[in-house]
This record gives C-alpha cells, structure tokens and sequence, in this order.
C-alpha cells in the first residue's frame, strides 16, 4: 500500500502542474482586472509567498513533510499537515474533514442500492437459466452498464424541469437538519451513480452461480431433498461471492470517480465537487491533499476486500 499511495501521489503532483494556465498566473490576472498591480512584481512575489518558485521536486518534498518549508519547519503529510487551500486559505484537511461525509454517504447508498439490487437478480437469474425470468435481469444488467451516469444524471436534471416543472433539489440538506429530505435528495443521484457497479456485480453473480451450481456438493445438497432456499443461500451463494467481492472491491475507483461527475451534476458539496473546483483553480494542495485521501481509501478497500475472503471461504488462511 505504501509504494502505491507514494506513486499516485508523485505522479498526481507532476501532471497537475502540466495542465496549461498557472495558479500564479490565474491569481494576478484578477488581482490586476481587479486593482491594476504591476503583473511582473506581483507575480514574482505571489510564486515566492507560496513556495512555488523552487523545482517540483522541492515541493513534493516540503508537501510530504521530508523536506524543511522556507522558515525550516518540517510539516506536511507525514505529520497529518495537508497544506493550505491556495485561494481561501483555508486547511486542506479541514476542508476534506467538511466535504467528506457527503461523498461517503453518496457512496454508501449507492453501494447498498446496486447490491441489493444485483445479488438478488443475479442469483435469480442464475437458478432460472434461459427462462423468462433470466432474460429479463440480463437485459437490465447490460442497460445497467451501458447507460452512461452523466449523460442520465443531465437528463433527469432537464428534461423533467422542462416538461414536468420538477427537479431535483439542488440546495445540500444536512442530515442533522433534515434527515428524510436529505436521505430523499441522495436515492436519484445514488441509483444514477449505483447503475454500473450494479450491472457488472449482477453479472458476475450469475455467472459464478452457474458454475457453483454444477459443483458435486451442490448435487449432493439437492440429492439428500433440501430446500432450494437453503441449497442456494447456505451452499452455493457463499462460495459464488468471493469473486463478487474481487469485482466490488476493484470497482470502488469507477464508484469514487463517478461521485465527481455526480456530485457535479447535483450541485452535492462532497469530494468530488470540491476537487472540480481545485482543478479548475489550480489549487494544488487542494488536489493533492484529495488525491492522497481517495487513494488511501481505495487501498483501504481493496485490503478490506481481501480479508473478507477468509470469513466467505474458511479454507482460506492468513498467517
């Protein structure tokens, strides 16, 4: 986990500071349509202010925390500093601290909203093979991974506002405030966002139950005269989960970009939106800060993910 978290970062660092348009360059061009200061001087000061006048490799240092700032302190990420918002001067992590239980209620829902929708239909699909029934989930699950979330989550905000009158509310609802209206204001946004981790989950479900269908121990369940309840779910949905697991877990990165876009589209002041902004300000504390938060939670998950193998299949052991 360690090597990944430091590569991502280094690599996020670097190319942020490809994109054409310069902080310091967007920071003068409104200071001086806004009082008329001298451009040169002001750049030449802001970049020395900020820290930006040294080479990236400087920075990355002095942002990790292993190189001393300008006045030979050492804070940054090791120490659980991450930097200060170029624009509002405001902490970083208390910035994330903010948005971040609005990006995390957004996943969760969409989350439970795709599994409670694809194990069922799966499992479904699987023990009525080639029926009507089968047909029909596998029809939702490929529109599930074709439709895209943007293009669905633009449409559910225009069209009905133009032939119905109605939208989605675009004001945040804090759930301490208003725990219904705000649980309402996440179920369209969470099913749009649900969709794909849905059809592809649904899909892998069918086809390990297929083949966990055809093991001996499953004909042997069936030959002793249990139910079928309990020849799927005691026997044969427990050892089909496993790699439906492996394919939630590696789906989390679409689930967690997709907030963006989301987050976006419904005006949700979460992660996402947040790091739209930094990037279009070039705040980079701001996106690297994010940055190291989504990829830490991913690894997170993905270890999470492993660990669950020993509870699903007990022959599985870590020592």
């Amino acid at each position: 986990m360690i090597p990944t978290i430091f590569l991502v970062t280094v690599l996020v660092f670097a190319l942020v500071r490809f994109i054409p348009g310069d902080v310091i360059d967007l920071m003068v061009s409104e200071m001086a349509h806004g009082a008329g200061m001298e451009t040169e001087l002001t750049a030449e000061h802001l970049r020395h202010v900020m820290g930006l006048d040294v080479p990236i490799h400087i920075q990355y240092g002095r942002w990790v925390g292993i190189v001393p700032n300008q006045d030979g302190s050492f804070s940054g990420a090791l120490q659980g500093d991450l930097g200060m918002s170029l624009w509002r001067y405001e902490s970083v992590r208390w910035e994330i601290f903010k948005r971040l239980p609005v990006s995390f209620e957004l996943g969760l829902f969409a989350i439970m909203i795709a599994l409670s929708l694809a194990l069922p239909i799966g499992t479904y699909s699987a023990i009525r093979q080639d029926t009507m029934g089968d047909y029909g989930g596998r029809t939702v699950a490929i529109l599930a991974i074709s439709i895209p979330s943007f293009w669905l989550g633009t449409m559910i905000m225009i069209y009905p506002s133009i032939y119905l009158g109605w939208s989605p509310p675009v004001k945040y609802i804090p759930l301490v405030a208003d725990p219904l209206a705000n649980l309402g204001q996440f179920i369209i946004p969470a099913v749009i966002l649900g969709m794909y981790l849905s059809g592809t989950t649904m899909r892998m479900t069918r086809t390990m139950m297929l083949e966990v269908l055809r093991q001996d121990y499953i004909r042997t369940a069936w030959s002793k005269g249990l139910r079928e309840r309990t020849v799927v779910l005691r026997h044969a949905l427990k050892n089909a989960l496993i790699p439906v697991v492996t394919m939630v877990g590696l789906l989390m990165p679409v689930v967690i970009g997709g907030s963006v876009v989301i987050e976006t589209i419904f005006c949700l002041p979460g992660i996402g939106l947040l790091l739209i902004d930094a990037l279009r300000t070039r705040d980079y504390p701001v996106i690297s800060g994010i940055n190291l938060v989504l990829a830490s939670g991913v690894l997170v998950i993905n270890l999470l993910v492993d660990l669950t193998y020993a509870w699903l299949d007990p022959r599985i052991q870590y020592k």
